[in-house]
């Protein structure tokens, strides 16, 4: 996010996006959202996670992923 306020040209679009951003983090910590602040924070619940295989996870990303869209048809 810093590199695109960075690139922003006016000061107002800058404040703008900033104001944006504080906005979506009040809302997410009202909601009980925080960020990941270490890479033990993306590991999950153990009783959920520990039988949960990671390659036929990212099988079926890449099925789905390949599968054609029916988006809009009838």
């Amino acid at each position: 996010m810093t590199t695109i306020i960075n690139k922003l040209n006016s000061e107002g679009e800058r404040q703008s996006v900033a104001s944006a951003r504080a906005a979506v983090m009040r809302v997410a910590e009202a909601q009980g959202i925080r960020p990941f602040t270490a890479l033990e924070d993306f590991a999950g619940d153990t009783e959920i996670t520990a039988d949960f295989d990671v390659d036929q996870f990212l099988r079926q990303v890449r099925e789905d992923r390949d599968r054609p869209s029916t988006h809009g048809e009838k």
